[in-house]
């Protein structure tokens, strides 16, 4: 299987939306479509302060999370800091119960020792759910631990 680019990546979100003008989104940019379109084939390499606006904008990550990939890291959404305590514990919990399930299916897959590569292709997206939320789950508790601190002061 060949390696995606971040340019084929790019025109599969761009195309996916296809209720989205490429014209309207070089228009968000401030760049031009002649521009777009070279980023989007690959004939010229896309500015990178340009891509986490195209992600904004599309509302689509997978651009950001092959370069992440091809760094070896693994990104995460930033939980929103205007949820109450409550609403927040609720949030932990379920985030919690979700790792929980993604973890025994990890389990299940390695339990006889073999990782066929039906099961590669289940198990390598919920390990990456179970770190980016464990990630999540991290920054969460060093922003809650920073506002008790502020709090308490």
């Amino acid at each position: 299987m060949p390696a995606k680019t971040l340019p084929a990546v790019l025109s599969q979100v761009i195309e996916a939306k296809a209720e989205y003008d490429v014209r309207l989104l070089a228009q968000q940019l401030g760049t031009n479509y002649r521009s777009l379109m070279y980023w989007m084939r690959g004939d010229r390499h896309l500015p990178a302060y340009l891509l986490p606006r195209i992600c904004t904008i599309l509302r689509n990550y997978e651009p950001l999370d092959l370069l992440e990939s091809q760094a070896g890291r693994v990104a995460f959404k930033i939980p929103d800091p205007k949820q109450t305590s409550e609403e927040e514990f609720r949030a932990i919990s379920n985030l919690i119960k979700d790792v929980g399930v993604a973890l025994e299916g990890i389990a299940n897959t390695m339990a006889d020792g073999i990782v066929e590569e039906n099961e590669l292709k289940t198990t390598i997206p919920k390990l990456e759910a179970v770190i980016q939320e464990c990630a999540s789950l991290k920054y969460w508790l060093e922003n809650w631990s920073r506002k008790r601190k502020k709090g308490t002061k």
